[in-house]
């Protein structure tokens, strides 16, 4: 095989691998999104409030699973407000997490969702819009 054939097989290859990058940050990016909406919204319809402060009431319900919980936290740390860090450090107290053998996923979400809220996170541009989901 020639050089030039071989160059254009490379530059080809390259762009194909570039396209399926950016596709597969396009794609990660609208999975998050989604998820951040679909309990924000689920719990704004149930509290009726803004997305941090129904999450937070969503958390603090005993109706809700452990599972559907963790999840909100999540969302929370994807939100990256600030006015979130009061909630997740009274929860870190609530389940328990200040203690380091306490290594369970809600404790893992709490600490991480801190950290984004405090020093902020990649995606937390995407959720301006907020006030509008309902």
């Amino acid at each position: 095989m020639d050089k030039r054939k071989l160059k254009k097989i490379i530059i080809i290859l390259s762009i194909i691998v570039v396209f399926f990058i950016i596709f597969s940050i396009v794609v990660s990016y609208h999975a998050i999104y989604t998820g951040v909406k679909r309990i924000c919204v689920e719990a704004k319809q149930e509290y009726g409030q803004d997305c941090v402060n129904s999450l937070a009431r969503f958390i603090k319900s005993d109706e809700h699973t452990i599972k559907k919980k963790t999840h909100a936290i999540w969302a929370l740390g994807q939100l990256a407000d600030a006015r979130a860090i009061t909630y997740l450090k009274e929860f870190q107290k609530k389940f328990d997490c200040e203690d380091d053998s306490k290594k369970s996923k809600i404790c893992y979400e709490i600490l991480k969702a801190l950290k984004w809220c405090e020093q902020g996170n990649a995606t937390s541009w995407m959720y301006k819009n907020r006030s509008s989901w309902n």
